[in-house]
């Protein structure tokens, strides 16, 4: 897909008062139930963000979401792309967000052709790369081919195509084309797979001339032509390019045909493989590669593979916990479990038995963690990972924990409230009041989910309990919280 955003027609229309305004370019189309059905008649592709207002990721899409619409709306030269939004929070839109599934903030929905129920967008949430993934989505689903410099075009236009020959008003067609349709925004298919149909056989290069009909994936990494072999259902077909369409092993880098397949890598739920190797090496590279390589090939595991230049993805290594001097390092991570395991100083060799160890449930985590300060006598305490059970979980007094980000400006602000908060309660035995710099620390413990910052909890020592701190970040009710949870401890006991 191209990078740079490509302008379409839109004309869209602001609601005032439950009363339609005249149409205004490069607006956002505001809803709500008593619009929401005339809305999705009247333009044939529009995509609604359900939102709530208090939701810090609606308000950081909405200037995106603006933005997007005024790019769509000066040309006129493809088929109208309309933005909407409807307040998902309104008592008003209960019911519609009810029959929209809708249980997230912001949740936006793509709706083609009058058709009631809409398809899940789950593509870019900047406004070049939402104009650019609706550009897309609205176009043919897939393209007829007619003659040779066609297919040769639509072969270099991605790293990953399908391209199948079909005769004029086959069966396999419409299931050829309804896959290519729902793929498209689908979070693990293929968004940037693009579809395209012969009828000419002898327009497809690479392979013996086939009988109709046959569908082949043309790729730009591995295996050049794959085959699809199975019977031709919806199903098979999708499954089929799920399961090719990234290379065995993925370059992590900013080149702009490596972008659409990392992200659609990185968006999988199965653990990441990640090499981090000095590309100055390029034997070392070449053989870590290949043994990267030779695992993912058995296909005997669900990891997606990855190797990187240590030197241009030092924010990557600085995360994972891994030092530049013990290069070269492989790290696996399980984003499901939120576990980290690596190898470092890596040798080719033994990286195939390392994994191994993974599925045999033998291999043990790596916990990133500050060493600890050889003195902790403030009235916050600070933790790292390495002390988090001693001093959090394991401990025999309560605990409020605040996890911060040094760069964060709301934590900075916290910081001298936090201060007083602990003086507050230096000289109560029953609870500590501490501190954990979360990016520097793994948190060992999933009940404490850091979605922001400064993320603020309380551990109930007796009840072995964790609770989210929802109030305002003030000294009185930060004390407040305290005293009601500390009291209800003592309580229960």
């Amino acid at each position: 897909a191209r990078p740079s955003v490509s302008a379409l027609a839109v004309l869209v229309a602001c609601f005032l008062g439950g009363e339609a305004s005249a149409n205004t370019p490069g607006q956002v189309l505001v809803l709500d139930a008593d619009s929401f059905e005339a809305a999705i008649k009247q333009h044939a592709f529009i995509a609604v963000e359900f939102y709530a207002p208090w939701c810090g990721h609606c308000k950081r899409l909405e200037p995106e979401w603006a933005k997007a619409a005024e790019s769509l709306a000066p040309l006129s030269d493809g088929p109208a792309i309309v933005l909407a939004k409807v307040d998902a929070t309104d008592e008003k839109n209960a019911n519609l967000a009810k029959e929209q599934d809708i249980k997230g903030f912001p949740t936006i929905k793509i709706f083609r052709d009058g058709v009631a129920r809409g398809q899940d967008y789950t593509g870019p949430r900047v406004a070049d790369g939402i104009v650019s993934t609706l550009e897309k989505m609205s176009g043919p689903a897939t393209f007829a081919l007619t003659t040779e410099e066609q297919v040769k075009a639509f072969l270099a236009r991605d790293p990953v195509v399908m391209l199948a020959v079909f005769q004029r008003g086959a069966a396999g067609l419409s299931v050829y084309e309804s896959v290519a349709r729902n793929m498209r925004g689908s979070s693990s298919g293929g968004l940037e797979v693009n579809f395209g149909y012969v009828m000419d056989a002898a327009l497809l290069p690479d392979v013996e001339k086939p009988e109709s009909p046959a569908v082949y994936m043309y790729k730009m990494f591995d295996e050049r032509v794959v085959r699809f072999e199975s019977d031709l259902t919806e199903d098979n077909l999708r499954a089929f390019v799920d399961s090719h369409s990234l290379p065995l092993v993925a370059e992590l880098d900013k080149k702009p045909e490596s972008r659409n397949i990392l992200r659609r890598l990185f968006e999988y739920r199965a653990p990441k493989v990640l090499a981090f190797v000095d590309y100055r090496n390029e034997q070392q590279r070449g053989e870590i590669k290949a043994a990267l390589s030779e695992v993912a090939a058995k296909g005997e595991t669900n990891f997606k593979f990855v190797i990187g230049d240590s030197t241009e993805n030092e924010g990557a290594i600085k995360f994972f916990g891994v030092s530049p001097d013990l290069l070269p390092a492989v790290v696996l991570h399980d984003t499901e479990a939120d576990k980290k395991y690596v190898l470092r100083e890596a040798v080719a060799g033994e990286i195939g038995a390392w994994l191994g160890q993974y599925g045999s449930g033998t291999l043990e985590a790596s916990i990133k963690s500050e060493e600890a300060p050889k003195t902790n006598l403030g009235s916050v305490k600070v933790v790292v990972a390495k002390t988090f059970e001693e001093l959090v979980t394991a401990s025999k007094t309560d605990v409020l924990l605040e996890l911060y980000a040094p760069w964060c400006g709301h934590c900075k602000k916290l910081a001298p409230i936090y201060e007083k908060v602990g003086e507050a309660f230096s000289a109560d035995a029953s609870v500590t009041i501490a501190k954990m710099d979360a990016t520097a620390n793994d948190v060992p413990d999933a009940r404490f989910v850091v979605k922001g910052f400064p993320s603020i909890f309380f551990y109930k020592a007796g009840a072995d309990k964790v609770f989210p701190y929802p109030g305002d970040r003030s000294e009185s009710d930060l004390i407040k919280f305290v005293k009601t949870h500390v009291r209800k401890t003592r309580d229960e006991l």
